[in-house]
């Protein structure tokens, strides 16, 4: 009598894949109808003498991002669904805002349509918080504590914004800061970037 080959225990490819699609459906669900506690107190972590404009729409980008789109994107950028991609890396910021835009509006593969949810202007309000997501976290935990009512001014010298990505040199923000020595220059580009939108 032949004997029988064991039962391989590992999972199909396909039922993981078909799990995590169907899986989906309920974190959109469960974000929406438990944003705020996902989001936190609902702290506003912006310095009060940033431009008003500005902090609205940080701020007001920053709540719906996290009552709406953390359940897959994640609270500070690192996705928590495999297919999303992860903002705090940069990555889908090489596209326009019209084209990004666009999809957030109308949807894509999982991602879905957003343009009978939330209004243009929120649209435009998430995606301004979207750029700079690894800047407000960094700014929140190395910056706040002293910045919490003034924001510094960046000095001239510090490189414009498109020259950022590729700078070799040692960025200094606050020259008396020790905190500061510590962080690498990713996390400075980060916080330039996010005291830019802030109107620095």
């Amino acid at each position: 009598m032949s004997k029988l080959k064991p039962h391989n225990s590992k999972p199909c490819p396909c039922r993981l894949q078909a799990g995590v699609i169907m899986l989906f459906p309920a974190l959109f669900l469960f974000i929406s109808w438990h944003g705020d506690s996902i989001a936190g107190d609902g702290k506003k972590l912006v310095p009060a003498d940033s431009k008003q404009g500005k902090v609205v729409n940080i701020q007001r980008g920053k709540e719906i991002f996290h009552e709406r789109c953390a359940a897959c994107h994640g609270i500070d950028g690192n996705p928590i669904l495999p297919a999303s991609p992860n903002f705090a890396k940069g990555e889908r910021m090489e596209k326009n805002d019209k084209e990004l835009l666009n999809t957030m509006r109308h949807g894509k593969n999982l991602m879905p349509a957003w343009k009978d949810i939330l209004t243009e202007e929120e649209l435009k309000q998430v995606l301004t918080f979207a750029r700079v997501v690894a800047g407000d976290k960094a700014f929140e935990e190395k910056c706040f504590k002293c910045h919490s009512k003034s924001l510094p001014k960046l000095r001239t010298d510090v490189p414009d914004t498109k020259s950022l990505k590729n700078f070799q040199g040692q960025l200094d923000i606050c020259r008396s800061c020790e905190i500061e020595k510590e962080m690498t220059n990713e996390e400075l580009i980060e916080i330039i970037r996010y005291m830019r939108t802030l109107g620095r």
